[in-house]
């Protein structure tokens, strides 16, 4: 139940499927006896998706999450623990092919060994898995 429904919320808390929504909401409105609603509606929503997509608006917004903590500092002492976040195996080649599959993140899987190495006491986490809801 609760997958479900932070899969259904996941859906909308991407920016750009919820513009895509709300461009449709506006097609509708259009057809009903809200048409300058629905027109402003699309509009509006059309012009974001645009700069959304087509300006560095979200890469500038990803820079500020990536730089948010700074870098691992080796003076400190050695990790307690390492997370290896999820995504770096496409699970549609891999059960295609019948073999792990990695795509364009897989350093995620490839800087854990080295790491692993160098932190050898350090407990590893994988996080991850399929998200799909079907």
């Amino acid at each position: 139940m609760y997958f479900v429904l932070s899969k259904m919320l996941g859906f909308f808390a991407s920016p750009s499927n919820l513009l895509i929504v709300l461009a449709l909401a506006g097609v509708v409105l259009m057809g009903t006896r809200f048409p300058r609603c629905g027109r402003r509606l699309a509009v509006v929503s059309v012009v974001f998706l645009a700069i959304a997509g087509f300006s560095p608006l979200g890469n500038i917004l990803m820079l500020t999450l990536e730089q948010r903590f700074p870098p691992w500092d080796a003076t400190r002492g050695a990790p307690d623990g390492i997370v290896v976040l999820g995504g770096a195996i496409g699970p549609d080649l891999s059960e295609a092919r019948g073999e792990v599959s990695l795509n364009e993140a897989a350093e995620r899987v490839t800087a854990v060994l080295e790491l692993a190495r160098r932190y050898p006491n350090a407990r590893i986490v994988y996080s991850g898995g399929t998200g799909a809801l079907f």
